[in-house]
């Protein structure tokens, strides 16, 4: 089992997943977003492949629209 840190609160999980999935387990649509994962962007492009480890620490930011 693994815990992962997402914006500060914490998911467990059974096993080791990617960032992609584990945006879709939360239901987070892809749109429009930086992923920090650790303090270090990962690309958009990388998230399939990019591999969560127990303890990561995965900030996520969505663009919003305003003036």
């Amino acid at each position: 089992m693994i815990t992962v840190n997402v914006n500060n609160q914490s998911h467990s999980f059974a096993k080791e997943l990617s960032l992609s999935e584990l945006l879709n387990h939360l239901n987070i649509v892809q749109k429009g977003m930086a992923v920090a994962v650790n303090n270090a962007i990962v690309t958009q492009t990388a998230w399939d492949d990019f591999m969560l480890k127990d303890g990561a620490l995965v900030l996520i930011v969505k663009a919003t629209q305003g003036g």
